[in-house]
């Protein structure tokens, strides 16, 4: 059985995939902390999002009364603590992607809306991010470098392509399932929705299975674990798979996709819609109950 990880797929393929997450911008941070936790909400008691780790990059928007940020961090929006944070309102670096999210918008020379305008794009034209000004993201688009303001861009996050240490391509239905379930980050988490514009987490899962390989699952996160699929051990995972977590309880109440290197995709909450988690972060490594394989 060989075991898989995941690389970063092409421009060409993360335009094809993105969806986006979208907050105003009034400036860029670098995190000055080891680690900083993204949260759903501005308080220490909020789930977390993920993890970000000492000078990464992350987007700002608004300051709350309370001393937190709310941040965009590889595509996921959610709260940072202001402590953690070194904050500018110009910051030049690598900030992933977005796809302009408009009609008719002009890419113009400098960070304002009466300079130059270089060229004029349309919805859904990926533009890679370089910098931040304020209200206004510094991008890339084509040959192109110039500024669009926030409002227009919505952050894509860094997607994935299932493949195996050999460098070969993984399974095949593991990379249907990974990219379906891609297609849907950001999108809402609505309670006892299936899709395809919202879902709750075994609504999520019922529907990218049956999406991208007709495979039919049960309908809620209990169900699932007690009679879909095989039992795996956690040692072998493999993208596909769906992790099982309890909520709190003796029961399975909340199920996921693993993605490989870690990671896994569901539907998390109302606050955060269909997000990708760290398995090994503390709340789901220490609710995680088992995983069963759906691809065999």
């Amino acid at each position: 059985m060989r075991k898989l990880r995941l690389f970063a797929v092409t421009a060409v393929a993360l335009a094809a995939l993105a969806v986006p997450a979208h907050a105003a911008s009034t400036g860029g941070a670098t995190i000055s902390a080891d680690t900083v936790n993204l949260r759903s909400a501005p308080t220490t008691g909020a789930d977390i999002l993920t993890t970000a780790s000492r000078d990464a990059l992350v987007l700002v928007g608004d300051k709350s009364n309370g001393g937190w940020y709310k941040v965009v961090y590889r595509g996921v929006t959610g709260y940072m603590s202001a402590t953690s944070l070194s904050f500018s309102e110009s910051v030049d670096g690598s900030f992933g992607y977005g796809t302009i999210n408009g009609s008719n918008i002009h890419l113009r020379q400098t960070p304002d809306a009466l300079s130059d305008v270089m060229g004029t794009y349309q919805i859904g034209t990926l533009a890679e991010i370089l910098g931040v000004t304020g209200g206004w993201y510094k991008v890339q688009i084509g040959e192109d470098t110039g500024y669009i303001h926030s409002d227009f861009i919505a952050i894509t996050s860094e997607l994935n392509s299932v493949i195996a240490d050999d460098g070969t391509p993984g399974s095949p239905l593991a990379q249907t399932v990974v990219d379906t379930a891609m297609k849907y980050l950001g999108y809402p988490y609505v309670y006892g929705s299936s899709g395809p514009k919202s879902f709750d987490c075994s609504g999520f899962v019922k529907y990218v299975y049956a999406a991208a390989c007709g495979i039919e699952t049960t309908r809620s996160a209990a169900s699932i674990y007690s009679t879909d699929g095989v039992s795996v051990d956690r040692s072998t995972l493999q993208p596909g798979d769906v992790l099982c977590f309890s909520n709190g309880g003796r029961g399975v109440g909340h199920v996921g996709i693993y993605i490989g290197s870690d990671q896994f995709i569901h539907a998390c909450n109302s606050s955060t819609g269909v997000i990708v988690s760290e398995l090994s972060m503390d709340y789901w490594n220490k609710h995680f109950v088992g995983a069963k394989r759906l691809l065999q």
